[in-house]
């Protein structure tokens, strides 16, 4: 898996695959049961949607889950995108949970490949 994720930012190069592993925790710390729960990681050029990839909720009741971005989607052209990822919960509840800061949206960038 080759990539790199910062707090406001996932770095993939062409063609590759890498994984985005998930630990929801409640407010006091322990594991957040998220029974279902969807997660999607949406990439955006502008207005226009790029890839939406849906996550995969591996163990609900420890709160786990996992966005598997493949080398599919990794296909698309070399450049800086607009990304967030968003959790929606079982009761309606929706909340963008990366980037960090609310106030903007994450970078999503696909780097040449050798």
């Amino acid at each position: 898996m080759t990539g790199v994720m910062t707090h406001d930012g996932i770095l993939i190069k062409q063609g590759d695959s890498y994984d985005i592993a998930m630990h929801f925790k409640s407010k006091c710390g322990g594991d957040l049961d998220i029974t279902g729960a969807s997660v999607t990681l949406n990439v955006k050029q502008g207005e226009d949607s790029v890839l939406s990839i849906a996550g995969e909720i591996v163990e609900p009741l420890k709160g786990l889950a996992v966005i598997k971005i493949t080398p599919q989607h990794t296909s698309i052209d070399v450049g800086v995108y607009e990304a967030n990822i968003k959790v929606v919960f079982a009761n309606g509840d929706v909340h963008t949970i990366f980037p960090q800061d609310i106030t903007k949206n994450a970078i999503f960038e696909i780097a040449e490949g050798v």
